[in-house]
């Protein structure tokens, strides 16, 4: 029972109750919500953005943040597009695509070692410097800034569209990269070391841990994920654009944040922002499935996120209170004297 109590009390835990209960209600309105193939097959829809999420995780926990990554998303699309129009393999096109976003993420990294300046301030910055690249480059494709380029193959297309066994393949891409991730965070030496790099800088600083090497490590993770996820985007609608992660940055921020993931770094995990996918994406569903508006479904998702906000301030307080309790049930409980030795 105490067990359960502690899971129950967790964020993780909170999480899971809300993914449950918003399911359930939502079926309640409209029963063909509840159809588990249709909730498998609609996940398609937003585990992308938690591709994202992941690492940027990793890099919030280090106290840093990118603001640029739907700005990389966007340049690793139109990149690959560019390639493939001019005749190079499709396969090809995509490594580029997303070797062009992990020269963005170095960038990125570089930057905020070399000025020291807020990471925010530096990536909200390379956020329009990685856009207006997208823009230009699509230029040589001989197409207009929004306009996409299509007649991708379908072997490419499949790798997003298809299934293996009826799970999708972006289902599958997710929780191999998830399971990569928990890893890299939970059992390297790289995670400890980014988790108390955010948690005490100075004291990360003072014991010789590797700032550099963590920072850019963090940074180009999260340019590597926003580079699959502008591949499987550009497979998933068929079409290559230089504005396709253009709304991709505030989901993705949301995600990391309602998985539990501190903003001043040191505090987070990657099962949360695993299941604040879900919460987030099967919340947005449901709100359409009960006839909402998009303009709606904004509304209430904003609202839903005040109270998950103030559930996981809840939530921490009510573990606060029980371990507050058992150190002074502890503390309280006479401990044993040890038996006098008899004298010769």
């Amino acid at each position: 029972m105490q067990n359960l109590k502690k899971y129950l009390f967790r964020w993780e835990g909170a999480l899971v109750v809300v993914l449950i209960a918003q399911i359930l209600i939502f079926g309640m309105l409209n029963p063909r919500f509840l159809n588990l193939d249709r909730l498998i097959s609609s996940s398609s829809d937003f585990v992308y953005l938690g591709i994202i999420a992941l690492p940027l995780a990793i890099v919030m926990m280090t106290g840093g943040i990118d603001i640029s990554i739907g700005s990389m998303v966007s340049l690793t699309a139109i990149v690959t597009g560019v390639c493939f129009s001019n005749g190079l393999n499709i396969w090809l096109a995509a490594f580029i695509g997303i070797l062009a976003a992990l020269v963005a993420g170095v960038i990125n990294a570089a930057l905020i070692l070399s000025t020291g300046a807020n990471p925010m301030v530096i990536t909200l910055g390379t956020q329009f410097l990685f856009a207006g690249m997208a823009i230009g480059i699509s230029g040589l494709a001989n197409v207009s800034a929004f306009e996409g380029i299509s007649g991708m193959p379908d072997s490419f297309v499949q790798i997003s569209n298809g299934d293996i066994a009826g799970i999708p393949n972006m289902l599958i891409i997710f929780a191999v990269i998830a399971g990569v991730f928990a890893f890299i965070l939970h059992g390297t030496t790289f995670g400890r070391q980014a988790r108390l790099l955010g948690a005490n800088p100075k004291a990360a600083t003072y014991a010789g841990f590797p700032i550099r090497r963590v920072t850019y490590l963090a940074y180009g993770l999260t340019a590597l994920g926003s580079g699959i996820t502008g591949v499987l985007m550009t497979s998933y609608v068929a079409s290559a654009r230089a504005d396709i992660g253009a709304q991709v940055l505030l989901p993705v921020l949301t995600l990391v944040v309602i998985g539990g993931v501190s903003m001043y770094g040191g505090e987070g995990t990657i099962v949360g922002v695993v299941i604040a996918t879900f919460v987030i994406g099967y919340l947005q569903q449901g709100l359409r499935f009960s006839g909402l508006s998009e303009s709606e479904v904004s509304v209430a998702t904003g609202a839903a996120l005040v109270l998950v906000a103030s559930l996981r301030w809840w939530t921490h307080h009510v573990a606060e209170r029980i371990k507050n309790q058992k150190v002074k049930k502890q503390a309280a409980t006479p401990r044993p004297q040890a038996a006098p030795v008899a004298s010769s």
